[in-house]
């Protein structure tokens, strides 16, 4: 006797869709840290310099990554007055009006009797901050998608095989002098496989969205061991359940 069956398209299809979800929310992130962010903030960054107080004097290709943000916060606490300032940060990049501007690709700091602070470019504009944390976002699902691409690829090479011998389902042996019991059958498709392992008695789900010939492996089974065929029992109440509805009708 032998009987060999591949593995049901279910499953397979199931862990896809994860797989496809968690690793595709990662390229998203890191399309974004890479692409998408960075374009829209030279975007963004542009349009502010062809305006005041730049007024087009500012090329975005010639700004620098520093200051960054903190930097220039960690400055104007420490510091009191603009020669102090210009010390730890060296010469503005821009002064207009009496306003010194320290610019980068991220935005700028400004130093103004009126009110120092910094500010991301507007309309758009991303801090580095924002950027980066793209990168870190992508990290948190790889794993995750990584598992379900290890469980697709189980799902998909998945070979159970009876022979005179027993069976083996996904490489694991269980000779049928081990098989206990074939058991605790659910309508939603599975049943359990009770076998011996040494001392212990371990449980085998077979489940007709993993296995393709589902019905004739656990058959199979039945003859070979003597089990009742649950499978088997529940499709021919269902059978004769049907017959008296389709006469009615």
């Amino acid at each position: 006797m032998r009987l060999e069956s591949g593995p049901a398209k279910t499953d397979a299809l199931w862990q896809l869709g994860r797989t496809a979800l968690f690793l595709g929310f990662a390229a998203y992130f890191y399309y974004d840290g890479s692409v998408g962010y960075p374009h829209k903030n030279q975007v963004a960054a542009e349009a502010a310099l062809q305006s005041r107080p730049f007024d087009g004097k500012l090329q975005f290709g010639t700004l620098g990554e520093t200051p960054t943000k903190d930097e220039f916060a960690a400055a104007l606490k420490t510091r009191s007055t603009r020669e102090q300032v210009r010390q730890d940060l060296g010469p503005a990049t821009f002064t207009a009006d009496g306003d010194d501007y320290y610019v980068t690709r991220y935005g700028y700091g400004r130093i103004s009797p009126q009110g120092s602070g910094w500010l991301k470019w507007p309309n758009g504009g991303k801090d580095q901050e924002e950027i980066q944390q793209q990168f870190y976002f992508a990290i948190i699902p790889i794993p995750i998608g990584l598992y379900f691409l290890y469980r697709l690829i189980k799902a998909a090479t998945l070979r159970v095989v009876i022979d005179d011998e027993g069976l083996t389902y996904g490489g694991r042996r269980i000779a049928f002098a081990d098989m206990v019991s074939l058991r605790d059958y659910s309508r939603k498709g599975w049943i359990d496989l009770y076998h011996k392992v040494g001392e212990k008695e371990r449980r085998l789900r077979l489940d007709n969205e993993k296995v393709k010939l589902f019905d004739e492996i656990v058959d199979a089974l039945c003859q070979a061991k003597g089990f009742p065929n649950a499978v088997k029992e529940h499709a021919t109440r269902k059978a004769g359940a049907q017959a008296p509805e389709e006469s009615a009708g």
